[in-house]
């Protein structure tokens, strides 16, 4: 008994000490205030250049804009309801910027200026920073490394145009990183904290962008595939359901919200305003696309080009495919391989299917996972030559970090090929040499302000228009209640029957996109003047050449 008691406190002496002064918690905080102040810079920068490029140079991402209004009409429509943000795109950015465009009576440019998706995109691209910078800790590398790599990241000119401008890319990317981030954290230290945390990045970047379903698919077999010879069935088995539990109760549940509100399930992927109808149209048909179509290699070929806008991710995915199989096997090495591939999977199946439009946003990821599988192959190769001298080491990390910052400077350079930098070449253009796109076909308002300017001069008249092609029209509009728009309970209602409930239709020229305006489809012939029942008002050239039709009391 008497030994028991004498033995008990050596046992536990040593559990204490490293609680007073242990380097390891010294240097983890140290290096968590270096992720943090690195994330701290790169939001910035983004919100630096969104009042630059939206104030100055008066660049708009129409799509980034149209998310926002959908948030606006949640919460200032004739029928405010969460289901007004819509079920055509990912509702995610839209649910974040809510908070944002409550302060639309105040400061009115959170809307019409889009800004509320500025500084959504803004924070998620520091997100992402902070993720990134996470990895390149948890693969050891020398802090002089991660600061250049991380800068590499978050000021190359294709992040930070993404982290301006409100478009989800960008945060579909802070999502894959912080994926990435719990997954090698998980692997390297057990913590189920940061699997679970994976999975829930995982979720939210379905909630920004489609791609999380092919991307999330082939980590979770890499994560299995990694882990396989190494860790029990029953352990690999939990892990795979850990990560990949939160992305399918996310899929149920829209899938659920659109079946119930719209009742189609898959309303999302096969309604008259989707990314298959758009496409179906002919308006984004380009000779490139017409080469892929059908054509596996093809597709393969337009594809892999767009590595070309971070091009150290060559000769990293080689390198780092070698660590994915045999005796030097790496579980890190599989996941990056899956996902670089899995990020463009959904591109190439749409690219084959005739289904994609030539957008070099569609290919951001290939930055980040250029910049990581470098990283890795670079952490591979100097661990394995550990007898190289100081000297030797020194010159070869100068060399790679040159390498690196090349491949960022190697993005604007690739940008000016009109093939692989359509549309945001031309922006990158104007921002350089400081030229304003407020009288270019780049920005959604041109050719729209003589419209605006008479709907607000008549705010008693009451119009119907379809926001999915009319969303410039309605944010900018004085009075939003004298608009039935899409999402109001009636609009299909008042669409077909309008005698006596609206006085006025707006409607685009029905060509590219605007052939799927509501009131095109329901009324065809209405804007070249074949319906008997209405009369023009006005014709508006320029922009959509929109035309407003009044209802005559011959009306159904």
């Amino acid at each position: 008994m008497s030994s028991a008691i004498v033995d008990s406190p050596r046992r536990i002496e040593p559990l204490h000490a490293p609680e007073i002064k242990s380097p390891l918690v010294t240097e983890t905080r140290h290096k968590m205030s270096l992720e943090t102040l690195l994330s701290l810079l790169a939001f910035v920068v983004n919100c630096a250049a969104a009042v630059y490029l939206v104030f100055d140079i008066h660049y708009y991402a129409g799509d980034a804009i149209s998310r926002v209004a959908n948030a606006y009409y949640v919460l200032f429509s004739r029928n405010p309801h969460l289901g007004a943000i819509g079920f055509i795109w990912n509702p995610l950015p839209s649910l974040l910027e809510l908070p944002l465009v409550t302060l639309h009576p105040w400061f009115g440019s959170v809307v019409t200026k889009g800004l509320a998706g500025s500084l959504i995109s803004a924070g998620l691209g520091s997100v992402g920073t902070y993720h990134l910078a996470r990895i390149l800790q948890n693969m050891s590398l020398p802090k002089s490394w991660r600061i250049i790599l991380t800068l590499c990241f978050s000021l190359n000119p294709l992040i930070v145009l993404y982290g301006a401008n409100g478009m989800s890319d960008i945060m579909w990317v802070a999502c894959m990183l912080g994926t990435y981030s719990g997954l090698f954290d998980y692997l390297q230290s057990g913590s189920l904290r940061r699997l679970v945390a994976a999975g829930i990045w995982l979720a939210m970047g379905l909630g920004m962008r489609y791609e999380a379903v092919p991307f999330g698919l082939l980590v979770i077999i890499a994560l299995i595939l990694g882990q396989w010879g190494t860790k029990h069935l029953s352990h690999i088995q939990g892990s795979a359901i850990l990560l990949g539990a939160p992305i399918v109760f996310a899929g149920g549940v829209w899938i659920y919200f659109n079946w119930i509100i719209m009742k189609n399930p898959l309303y999302f992927l096969n309604s008259s305003y989707g990314n298959l109808a758009q496409t179906a149209t002919g308006a984004y048909m380009t000779s490139a696309m017409i080469k892929a179509h059908h054509h596996i290699l093809s597709a393969i070929l337009y594809i892999v080009r767009f590595g070309l806008l971070y091009w150290p991710i060559y000769p990293g995915f080689l390198v780092t495919l070698w660590y994915s199989f045999g005796k030097k096997r790496d579980p890190r090495a599989l996941i990056l391989i899956a996902g670089t591939i899995g990020a463009e999977l959904l591109e190439l199946f749409f690219s084959y299917e005739g289904h994609l439009g030539q957008w070099d946003r569609y290919f951001l990821e290939f930055i980040p996972n250029g910049i990581l599988l470098g990283s890795f192959a670079a952490h591979k190769i100097f661990s394995a030559r550990q007898s190289w001298s100081k000297t030797r080491r020194v010159w070869a990390g100068i060399f790679l970090m040159v390498l690196f910052i090349s491949g960022s400077m190697f993005t604007a350079k690739t940008l000016q090929v009109s093939y692989l930098g359509h549309p945001d070449g031309q922006i990158l253009n104007a921002v350089f040499q400081g030229q304003s796109l407020k009288n270019t076909g780049n920005n959604p308002f041109y050719g729209d302000q003589r419209l605006i300017q008479y709907i607000n001069h008549h705010p008693h008249l009451s119009i119907l228009a379809d926001t999915f092609i009319d969303w410039p029209i309605i944010i900018r509009s004085q009075h939003l209640n004298q608009f039935t728009i899409t999402s109001d309970y009636n609009f299909s209602s008042v669409l077909h029957n309008p005698k006596g409930r609206i006085a006025a239709f707006l409607v685009p020229e029905p060509i590219k996109v605007a052939q799927l305006d509501a009131i095109n489809r329901a009324w065809p012939g209405l804007w070249a003047g074949h319906v008997t029942w209405t009369r023009l008002i006005r014709a508006f050239p320029g922009g959509n050449n929109y035309r407003l039709y009044a209802i005559l009391p011959s009306a159904p």
